[in-house]
């Protein structure tokens, strides 16, 4: 009876607008009490569905990498990772790309074998969802370029930067884009923060570069499911806000600034659907709020306040499923329709 209240009453207080829909189906596991000085280690730091939707991995803040079961809603120890910022899923091929002390490796979670591609301390890196190329950077004035032959990992290019990668680097999921968040901060001048975007098969130079301004960093940087968009989540006098280009053009679809949570600390964007030129960004804040955001146009369709932070999105490759990590250490899944 609790939950199916619990499901009432949620979408009592989001109401569906636009075609669009959310309700609650059901809670991964146990609420803790957030903590005022840091998040809990089992607030899950990231989020991932794999291919058939059936399974979400999700690392915590502590390192526990986990593996929730969908259908039984039951949890499976994988390991303990301190992955820091390098931690990306690539689901086509089920598998980690993973920093683990001095080693950067491919984790496959069918069978538990690593593959070692480099050595070295990186902060940020991003694979392409079939597990061929790789970008990592160290948060200097570079990047480097990965590709898989012969089995193996080979570095075929190192690429200069403008500024220093200090924010991230991401790849779309066909790999064929690459996005670094770069950015400097200099007395008298401020914070700098500029986005570059390269095709992997020319990178000479950049194919556009997107100017945030004065922002203190990104924590965000999300190619859409097509490659055709990038979002990027900007902080700016103690509030957050977000931008989204269309990367083909460089024209920008939404500029939104002026949120009261000092950062928004998840973005992502909704399936690609075929049908419908329709996109939807979703984005959660340490105030806990969750929205949907209509691109192009730039809508706010929906949203809801959590009594805790969010700290990651993930979408199930269908788009049925959208789960929420909380600081109170629980993810919320819950089902996602779109009529438009």
């Amino acid at each position: 009876m609790k939950n199916i209240f619990l499901s009432i009453l949620f979408c009592l207080l989001c109401p569906s607008l636009y075609g669009t829909s959310l309700e609650s189906a059901f809670q991964l596991g146990e609420k803790q009490n957030p903590r005022l000085d840091r998040l809990l280690p089992d607030v899950a730091r990231y989020m991932a569905f794999n291919k058939s939707g059936t399974k979400l991995i999700a690392i915590g803040m502590g390192g526990a990498l986990v593996e929730w079961d969908i259908l039984t809603h039951k949890k499976r120890e994988l390991g303990k990772i301190q992955a820091q910022r390098l931690f990306v899923y690539a689901a086509k091929v089920n598998q980690l790309f993973i920093q683990k002390e001095e080693d950067v490796t491919l984790l496959n979670l069918k069978d538990n074998d690593e593959t070692l591609i480099t050595k070295g301390q990186y902060e940020s890196g991003s694979l392409s969802a079939d597990g061929t190329i790789a970008v990592l950077s160290k948060g200097n004035k570079e990047f480097e370029l990965w590709k898989l032959a012969n089995d193996s990992f080979n570095k075929v290019k190192t690429v200069p930067t403008t500024l220093p990668v200090r924010n991230s680097i991401s790849l779309s999921e066909n790999g064929q884009l690459i996005a670094a968040a770069e950015g400097t901060y200099r007395d008298g001048e401020g914070h700098r923060t500029i986005i570059e975007v390269w095709d992997v098969n020319d990178v000479k130079q950049p194919l556009r570069v997107f100017n945030t301004g004065e922002n203190l960093g990104v924590w965000n940087l999300v190619f859409s499911p097509d490659g055709t968009m990038l979002a990027v989540d900007i902080q700016l006098n103690a509030k957050s806000g977000i931008r989204v280009w269309n990367v083909k053009t460089g024209a920008q679809l939404l500029n939104k600034s002026g949120f009261e949570a000092y950062w928004t600390r998840a973005l992502i964007f909704a399936p690609n659907n075929k049908s419908n030129p329709i996109k939807y960004l979703f984005s959660g804040d340490e105030e806990g709020n969750l929205r949907i955001w209509k691109i192009p146009g730039g809508e706010s369709t929906f949203w809801v306040n959590y009594p805790t932070g969010i700290q990651s999105l993930a979408f199930s490759p269908n788009g049925e499923y959208l789960a929420v990590a909380l600081w109170d250490t629980t993810i919320q899944i819950l089902r996602w329709t779109s009529d438009e």
